[in-house]
């Protein structure tokens, strides 16, 4: 009896133990495009598996119910229903489309269910910075520290708030493509634009606090959005660190976590299994522009092209494509609404991937060991397929430059080049070879962040020094005046010699 007594005060101490680690975790993903839900879900989902309840701000809904997770769904913030087509936009996303982001924001903050969790209690808070800045306000009236979550790489205003220094002479600005080392004018323009960059962000931020404070959705006590932002913890990035290039320092408050979402295959459903099997030696090609591209939006000219060249080809073509129909579809091409990329990727008989360069994609691509030929539309795809020719295992085609022949080379070109899967079959294994895993990685710093209330002792100081002081510009300004001021005192100092040797000594006359 003893013995089971014993046995029964020893498990429920364990359990008193596993509750107090049990921490109650916000994450505001509000805004943003399907594919971004890859990078918040599985940290979401890793954090519900290690015991802490999650409520979950989105505008896409789960199937089903999870274990520890709580959504409030907003789909004011699903990007993809802003009806924008980005074919037709310029490649630089203008100010327009951030103006539709940003109110959109305002809307969902506004959602009765959005403004009551201002009233539960919480012990950290995870926010997208994907135009999620209206619930800052948020963050001031829970009063918790809180980690920036980036479905992108570092950008330039999120390495200011956390002290990150920039890099402008050796990194690119997102939509550039320069390669390293930099001329002297590819280091003014990335200047120029970083700067121009960060402080037209700043302003837009500025105006959505104002517009949150007249909404009476922000206190009046609520300090700047700036100021806040100034306050964050942790900065968790989709990005491989080992796969950067250039590689570059970082503080200790940037986390890398990118990759989380990619995972080995899974079978495919039946009626797609059978398809792709009767591929035969040939195999097939799969084309996706992703999520928030719509391929119905495709100009006639360049779906034309596209029809043409797949059409000429032995293997079969799968093709994601948002409607049920095409006109004048060839038999070897099969076209689907929704396909299981990562699963695709992982089948044997994939010849080719081809995609728009998103960033998601192209970490799967690298995970699954496949080259691909890019299709950027707008944003940092462009960029993010420069780097994987930097590489060396995949080849850009831009929309303007397609034609027929070329659009046939490339594919022939990267089907059955050897020297494209070596390359990108290295990167795979730099890309798995980590010390630990990316689940693993978001779970532990963010509990890190809560016992530390903060973990403020990371914080960098260049996150509350002006850059003149960062970069030394008074001491260099200093010792460059010194210096002209010792010039100045040498030059008078010889001119007054060489006076002094050129007068001529009066003679006496009697």
């Amino acid at each position: 009896m003893a013995c089971w007594s014993l046995l029964i005060t020893l498990m429920c101490s364990v359990t008193v133990i596993q509750e107090s680690n049990a921490y109650n975790v916000l994450f505001v993903g509000a805004i943003g495009s399907k594919s971004h839900q890859n990078f918040y879900k599985p940290i979401v989902e890793e954090l519900a598996k290690s015991g802490h309840q999650v409520t979950l701000v989105t505008p896409f809904p789960s199937k089903g119910v999870k274990n520890n997770i709580r959504e409030v769904v907003v789909t004011e913030g699903n990007v993809g229903l802003m009806n924008l087509n980005h074919f037709e936009a310029s490649f630089v996303p203008g100010v327009g489309r951030f103006v539709h982001y940003l109110e959109a924001c305002e809307k969902t903050l506004a959602h009765k269910e959005v403004q009551e969790l201002s009233r539960e209690k919480y012990d950290v808070i995870l926010l997208s910075n994907f135009f999620c800045d209206c619930y800052l306000s948020l963050i001031h009236q829970l009063k918790v520290p809180f980690i920036y979550v980036s479905p992108l790489r570092l950008l330039s205003h999120n390495a200011e708030d956390i002290g990150n220094p920039a890099y402008p002479a050796f990194l690119n600005f997102p939509i550039l493509d320069y390669q390293h080392p930099f001329t002297f004018l590819q280091r003014t323009a990335n200047v120029i634009l970083e700067t121009f960059g960060t402080r037209m962000f700043r302003h837009m931020i500025s105006n959505l606090e104002e517009s949150c404070r007249s909404a009476g959705l922000c206190l009046e006590d609520m300090p700047s959005f700036e100021e806040i932002q100034k306050n964050v913890s942790m900065i968790f990035l989709n990005s491989v660190r080992e796969l950067e290039f250039p590689s570059r320092p970082y503080v200790p408050g940037i986390v890398h976590a990118g990759g989380i979402h990619c995972r080995p295959a899974k079978p495919l459903p039946q009626d797609l299994q059978e398809w792709i099997e009767g591929s035969g030696e040939h195999g097939f090609i799969f084309f996706s522009l992703g999520s928030v591209v719509k391929s119905t939006d495709l100009p006639e000219k360049n779906r034309q092209m596209l029809i043409k060249v797949f059409s000429s080809l032995k293997q079969r073509v799968l093709w994601k494509w948002d409607d049920d129909v095409m006109p004048d579809l060839p038999p070897n091409v099969k076209i689907m609404k929704w396909l299981p990329q990562q699963d695709i990727l992982g089948h044997s008989k994939l010849r080719l991937f081809m995609t728009h360069g998103g960033l998601f994609s192209t970490f799967e691509s690298i995970y699954h060991g496949r080259p691909i030929i890019g299709l950027p539309v707008f944003a940092d795809q462009q960029s993010n397929m420069k780097t994987v020719e930097r590489q060396g295992w995949g080849k850009t085609i831009l929309w303007k430059d397609m034609t027929e022949d070329i659009l046939l080379q490339n594919i022939i070109a990267v089907m059955d080049n050897k020297q494209m899967q070596q390359h990108v079959q290295l990167q795979s294994r730099i890309m798995r070879d980590q010390p630990i895993s990316p689940q693993e990685t978001v779970v532990f710093w963010t509990e890190y962040v809560i016992r530390y209330n903060g973990a403020k002792h990371l914080r960098c100081p260049i996150a509350d020094m002006p850059w003149y002081k960062v970069y030394n510009v008074d001491v260099w300004a200093m010792m460059l005046l010194l210096a002209l001021l010792m010039l100045w005192i040498g030059v008078q100092l010889l001119r007054t010699i060489i006076k002094c040797f050129r007068r001529t000594p009066k003679n006496k006359t009697d």
